[in-house]
């Protein structure tokens, strides 16, 4: 968080940067343990993983001394704020009713193809892996999923020459690892067997995300792919994560406008698609899938260790260094 906070020596005016900075991070964190809550139990913010998020190295932290020692996130009448602001997004996002690749942008842009090149596999799935022992990888942006995805054998972000580019992983997870379906192109099986997230440090991925959406000025069209995140940062004039947190989420005459308050605390909350991976967060993806799905976690911070739990736990080899 110091790499956001504007340094100073005035006390008063840091109060201001750090109060937006936590509500960002308190927020966001919530955001991805109401992905591991129950479905539809919104608002309820518990401390235990369900058993059907297999990640043994989270479970056994969570069991833990440090873990039981540091005090609840969250209280009921936050929880409660935040139901309501994500009530239309829930609606909008209904799990029953997930996108499917027909129904995207994708067919005009790719006429040619029944999925975009960057979302197919290198190598062809085993035949006689079926539908029920798959796994689909749920890619959600910034949170450390391309690199997870050029192990598993998909080619985003990993470059479109795959002989020089692609670095997959032999394993049992790359091998079963057969769809994936990332922001509204959705390419799984209602049927598959587990769904991998890959989770990563709220803020951390806030950051991440909101430099990746900064339009670079010096291109020629620097919104031509990127129009909406104009609102945030031209029109509001949120060049970084401190400005959007110190003048769009601070109550008060502090010189910006209703409007782009508004703009930010919707855009927080991923009401609004102003800053795509924020909109497209783990809310989105984890309503996408089965109720009853079987999710497996990765934590950006703890790759080898949690790819080695997973892989142990489908039968195969912990080898990953």
């Amino acid at each position: 968080m110091t790499q956001i906070a504007r340094r100073s020596t005035d006390k008063e005016h840091m109060a201001v940067p750090w109060f937006g900075i936590m509500w960002i991070g308190l927020t966001l964190a919530l955001s991805v343990t109401y992905c591991w809550s129950a479905r539809r139990q919104l608002g309820v913010y518990s401390p235990v993983i369900p058993v059907e998020v297999e990640s043994p190295v989270l479970r056994a932290y969570l069991k833990s001394e440090e873990a039981a020692a540091k005090p609840p996130l969250f209280d009921s009448s936050f929880a409660e704020y935040l139901k309501k602001g994500l009530s239309y997004h829930i609606d909008a996002y209904d799990g029953g009713k997930p996108y499917h690749y027909k129904d995207s942008s994708y067919p005009h842009r790719h006429a040619n193809s029944t999925l975009p090149p960057w979302f197919k596999k290198v190598f062809p799935l085993n035949k006689h892996i079926t539908p029920d022992k798959q796994t689909c990888f749920a890619h959600v942006g910034k949170a450390g999923g391309s690199s997870i995805g050029c192990m598993l054998g998909f080619l985003l972000h990993c470059g479109d020459d795959e002989k020089t580019n692609f670095q997959s992983v032999p394993s049992l997870l790359a091998a079963t690892t057969a769809h994936s379906f990332h922001r509204e192109v959705y390419d799984c099986s209602d049927t598959a067997a587990n769904y991998l997230f890959v989770i990563r440090d709220p803020l951390a991925r806030a950051l991440s995300a909101f430099n990746y959406a900064k339009p670079d000025l010096s291109e020629k069209y620097p919104f031509s792919k990127k129009y909406k995140d104009k609102e945030i940062y031209v029109d509001c004039n949120f060049w970084t994560l401190n400005d959007f947190a110190e003048r769009g989420l601070v109550k008060g005459n502090n010189g910006t406008s209703d409007e782009c308050k508004v703009r930010a605390k919707k855009a927080l909350l991923g009401t609004e698609d102003n800053l795509v991976h924020w909109y497209f967060n783990y809310q989105f993806y984890y309503e996408m899938v089965s109720p009853d799905a079987n999710i497996i976690v990765i934590r950006n911070e703890h790759i080898v260790d949690d790819w080695n739990e997973v892989e142990t736990l489908l039968g195969g080899a912990a080898d990953l260094t």
